[in-house]
């Protein structure tokens, strides 16, 4: 990966939601993760992935 990997507070900003929301929500929204020791980390472009399959409206057919 050639981006470094996001915390979980520069993942909360790139949402634009607190830290508390990606804590209590990583594993029910099924948020592709890592942990490193004790801490959640992320890779930008899986969140990216993740966003376009996961968190788009769909169209009405």
């Amino acid at each position: 990966m050639d981006q470094p990997m996001w915390t979980v507070s520069a993942l909360a900003g790139f949402l634009g939601k607190p830290t508390s929301w990606v804590y209590d929500n990583h594993e029910k929204q099924a948020i592709p993760s890592f942990r490193v020791g004790q801490q959640l980390r992320f890779w930008p472009s899986e969140i990216k992935h993740w966003l376009e399959n996961n968190c788009r409206e769909r169209e009405a057919a």
